[in-house]
C-alpha cells in the first residue's frame, strides 16, 4: 500500500499532526498508519561546512589564517551536526524516504522561509545520497489546528510553487555565511580576540554605540522657562506656553518684565467627540514590544510564549511583519466572531484590519477557534495571550469609542498655549483594551482671563536615554525611523502605506525569525549589557564598532537593508541567487585587499576587574575558568586564587573582600581531606591565603 512521508519541522508540530489524522499513543522517531508515516526533525538537522571540511583540512578550523580570507566555496554544502540524536533521527528520516512504499514526501516545515528550507534541503540532500526521486509537496499550518491541518492533507500543494522562498531561504544562509565567517576570522585575526562578525550583528551594535556615544559626548544646555501657572475654582493649573523657553536668563527676564501686567485670556473654547480607533492587529514586533513596555519581557522570551500558544492551536502564526489580515480571511474571521458568540463583538469590514495589499505570506497574529482555558495557561502564557485576544476583540467591538474632548486655548499676550480635556462618553474597545487616561478640565468661559503667576525657572536639557530591546526591533522594522521624534500615537486617519511599502520590499534588517536570536548573541559575546531593562555599549562593543570603521567594513544598516531587498527580489523573481552572493563576494574582497593594520585588543576587555594584583601591585585580578590571577602573568607575576578551595566554591564577593579588607567574612561549608566540613574565613598572610577560625 502506498504512503505519505510527513516531515514536521519539530516533534511538538508532529505530535498535533498525528493527533489531527486520528493517531494515539506514543511518538519516538516515527509514526505510521495505513495512509500516513509522520517523522519530525529537531529544528536544524544540517548546517553549512566550515572552511576547513571544504579543504579536507580539519586542522585549519583550530588555527585560522588570513591566507585563504576571503573564502568562497565553489558550492555550499550542508553536513549533519555533530550530534548523536540529530544523526540518528537523520537516518531515521532517510530510511523513511528510501522505503518502496512511500511515493510522496510532504514538508511540514513552520509555514515561513525557515521551515522551508531547514526540511528541503534534508530532504534534496537525502534523495542526492540515495540517487532517487520522488514527489514532493507543502503543507502550510497556520493556525495550527486539526481542522487546518485535515484542510491541508486533503490539498496538498506541489513543492515548486514555493521554489522562490526556498532559494531566497537558501541564499539568506549563504549570505550569513560568507559575511559570518569571513569577518569574523578576518577581524579575529586582525585584532587578536575572538570578535564575532555578521551583516545584521553590525547595525545592531551600532545603533547601541552611536546612541550610547550621543549620551557620553552630550553636553547639558541650560534654558529659563517661564512658567505661568493661573488659578481656577481655587485650584492651581499650570499652563505650558513653549515660546516662553529662552537660552538665555536675560533674555527670559526682558519678557517676564513685558508680561508682568499682562493677563491669561481664553479666547476659543472647543468641545467635540472624537471617534477613536483601536490599535492595530498585532504584528510580531509590535507584540514584541507591547509585551516589553507593559510586563518587561525580553523580546526572545515573548518569541518564546508565543511560538509555543502557537503550537498548541491557540495563536496563529507568529513570524509575521504586518498588522492587517488579507481580505480573503473575511469569512474566516466571521466564523470565528460566531464561535466566541460574545454580545459585545460583531464583524467589521474595515481597510483598518483586511487589507491584502499589506500582507506578504503571513497575516497578523490573532486567536483561533481553539481557546485554552485561562487558568491552565502559565502566567506569562495568559499576559501573551489575553494581549492578542483583547487586541482582536479590540477591533471588532460593536460599540464605538467615543470621547469628549475640550480643547481651551488661551492668549498670554503674543504667546498661545491650549490644554486638552478627554472624558470617555461611550467605552467601545477600551472595555478590552484601555490605552487611554481620562483628564478632566474645570470648565472656562470664553474671554475669561486670570491673573496669571509667573516665575523664571532655571533648567538643564537632558541627554536621550539608552535604548532598549524595544527600540531595536522598531529600528529593525524600519532602519531608518527616528526614534528621537517618532509620535507614537495612533489616529484613526494615520496612513501607513509608505512603511508597509518598504516593509513588503524587504528594506529591514534581519527577519521576524531571527531578531531575538541576533540580540541575545550580541549579549551573549559581550557586545553589549543590560542595565535596568536598557541596552549599554561595552567597552569590547566600543572597540568592535572602531574595528569596523578601521577596516573600512562599511555593513551599516544601508547596507545591510539593501540587502535584504535583494533577498526579497530573489523571492520575486527579480534577481538570481548567484547575482546576489556574488555582490557579498566582491565586497569581501574589496573589504580584504586593503591589508590594514590596526590595533590589537587587550583580551581582558570586558573582564571584571576585581582590585589590585596585591603582591606586584601592577596587575588587575581578573576571573577566568579556573580562579582568579593577575592581569600582568605575562611579566612573571604569578598570584592566583583557586576557584574552589577545600571543595567550596569561591565566590567574585569573597574575592574583593580578600583584595579590600585582607579576609573574608565566615564562610561555610568547607571540607576537610578526611570529609568533615567546617567553617572558616579566608586571610592574606604574607601573600598567601590561608583558614583564619
Amino acid at each position: 500500500m502506498s504512503k505519505i512521508l510527513i516531515i514536521a519541522e519539530k516533534p511538538s508540530l508532529a505530535k498535533t499532526i498525528i493527533k489531527a489524522v486520528g493517531g494515539k499513543g506514543a511518538f519516538k522517531d516515527f509514526y505510521e498508519d495505513d495512509n500516513y508515516i509522520i517523522t519530525s526533525q529537531f529544528g536544524h538537522l544540517l548546517e553549512l561546512k566550515s572552511i576547513g571540511e571544504y579543504q579536507n583540512n580539519l586542522e585549519r578550523d583550530k588555527k585560522w589564517t588570513l591566507d585563504d580570507l576571503p573564502y568562497f566555496p565553489e558550492e555550499f554544502q550542508y553536513k549533519i551536526k555533530n550530534d548523536t540524536g540529530i544523526q540518528q533521527r537523520y537516518n531515521v528520516i532517510k530510511d523513511l524516504i528510501k522505503r518502496p512504499d512511500v511515493i510522496e514526501i510532504v514538508n511540514a516545515g513552520d509555514p515561513d522561509r525557515e521551515g522551508e528550507t531547514l526540511v528541503n534541503i534534508v530532504i534534496y540532500r537525502i534523495f542526492e545520497e540515495l540517487q532517487l526521486k520522488k514527489k514532493v509537496t507543502r503543507i502550510w499550518l497556520d493556525p495550527l489546528t486539526e481542522e487546518k491541518i485535515k484542510s491541508e492533507l486533503n490539498n496538498r500543494k506541489l513543492i515548486e510553487n514555493t521554489k522562490n522562498l526556498f532559494i531566497e531561504g537558501k541564499t539568506r544562509a549563504y549570505l550569513d555565511w560568507l559575511y559570518g565567517i569571513n569577518l569574523t576570522e578576518y577581524n579575529t585575526l586582525k585584532v587578536g580576540k575572538l570578535m564575532n562578525t555578521g551583516r545584521v550583528i553590525i547595525p545592531l551594535v551600532r545603533w547601541i554605540y552611536d546612541r550610547d556615544m550621543q549620551i557620553k559626548n552630550f553636553t547639558p544646555e541650560k534654558y529659563y522657562p517661564i512658567t505661568t501657572t493661573i488659578n481656577k475654582n481655587g485650584k492651581d493649573i499650570k499652563l505650558d506656553f513653549k515660546e516662553l523657553k529662552f537660552t538665555n536668563k536675560e533674555q527670559a527676564e526682558y519678557v517676564l518684565n513685558e508680561l508682568k501686567d499682562k493677563n491669561i485670556k481664553v479666547v476659543d473654547i472647543e468641545s467635540k467627540e472624537q471617534v477613536k480607533q483601536p490599535k492595530k492587529l498585532f504584528s510580531l514586533s509590535t507584540l514584541q514590544t507591547y509585551m516589553f513596555q507593559k510586563y518587561k519581557k525580553s523580546i526572545s522570551k515573548t518569541l518564546e510564549l508565543v511560538q509555543a500558544l502557537y503550537e498548541r492551536g491557540y495563536l496563529t502564526y507568529p513570524r509575521t511583519d504586518t498588522e492587517y489580515l488579507s481580505e480573503d480571511e473575511k469569512e474566516k474571521v466571521k466564523k470565528l466572531l460566531q464561535t466566541i458568540n460574545n454580545s459585545d463583538l460583531e464583524f467589521r469590514d474595515s481597510k483598518w484590519v483586511f487589507d491584502s495589499s499589506k500582507v506578504e505570506s503571513h497575516t497578523a497574529i490573532i486567536i483561533t477557534n481553539k481557546m485554552p482555558k485561562i487558568e491552565e495557561l502559565t502566567e506569562d502564557e495568559k499576559q501573551v495571550y489575553l494581549a492578542v485576544r483583547n487586541r482582536f476583540f479590540a477591533n471588532f467591538v460593536k460599540e464605538k469609542c467615543i470621547l469628549d474632548k475640550t480643547i481651551a486655548n488661551f492668549n498670554l499676550g503674543e504667546y498661545q498655549t491650549k490644554i486638552i480635556g478627554t472624558a470617555i462618553k461611550q467605552q467601545g474597545y477600551l472595555k478590552y483594551e484601555n490605552d487611554i487616561g481620562e483628564s478632566a478640565i474645570p470648565n472656562f468661559n470664553l474671554n475669561e482671563e486670570f491673573t496669571p503667576t509667573l516665575k523664571i525657572e532655571e533648567n538643564e536639557t537632558t541627554p536621550p536615554s539608552h535604548l532598549s530591546e524595544a527600540d531595536l526591533i522598531k529600528l529593525c522594522k524600519n532602519p531608518f525611523k527616528d526614534l528621537l521624534k517618532e509620535n507614537e500615537e495612533e489616529s484613526e486617519n494615520n496612513d501607513d502605506n509608505d512603511e508597509y511599502k518598504k516593509i513588503l520590499e524587504g528594506s529591514m534588517i534581519g527577519t521576524e525569525a531571527t531578531r531575538a536570536i541576533m540580540m541575545e548573541k550580541i549579549k551573549k559575546v559581550g557586545y553589549v549589557k543590560v542595565e535596568k531593562n536598557k541596552l549599554v555599549i561595552t567597552d569590547y562593543g566600543i572597540k568592535f564598532i572602531e574595528t569596523l570603521e578601521a577596516l573600512n567594513e562599511n555593513l551599516w544598516k544601508e547596507k545591510t537593508a539593501e540587502m535584504n531587498k535583494n533577498l526579497k527580489r530573489i523571492y520575486k523573481g527579480e534577481l538570481s541567487s548567484d547575482e546576489v552572493i556574488n555582490i557579498a563576494k566582491q565586497e569581501l574582497k574589496d573589504i580584504m585587499s586593503q591589508n590594514i593594520t590596526i590595533t590589537k585588543v587587550d583580551n581582558n576587555i570586558n573582564k571584571e576587574i576585581l582590585g589590585k594584583c596585591p603582591k606586584c601591585s601592577n596587575g588587575d585580578i581578573i576571573e577566568n575558568s579556573k580562579g582568579y590571577g593577575c592581569s600582568n602573568w605575562k611579566n612573571g607575576c604569578d598570584f592566583f586564587i583557586w576557584k574552589a578551595i577545600a571543595s567550596k566554591n569561591i565566590t567574585k564577593s569573597n574575592v574583593r573582600d580578600l583584595l579590600l579588607k585582607g579576609e573574608t567574612a565566615e564562610i561555610k561549608g568547607f571540607q576537610s581531606k578526611s570529609g568533615k566540613t567546617f567553617n572558616s574565613k579566608l586571610i592574606f598572610n604574607n601573600g598567601k591565603i590561608e583558614f583564619k577560625f
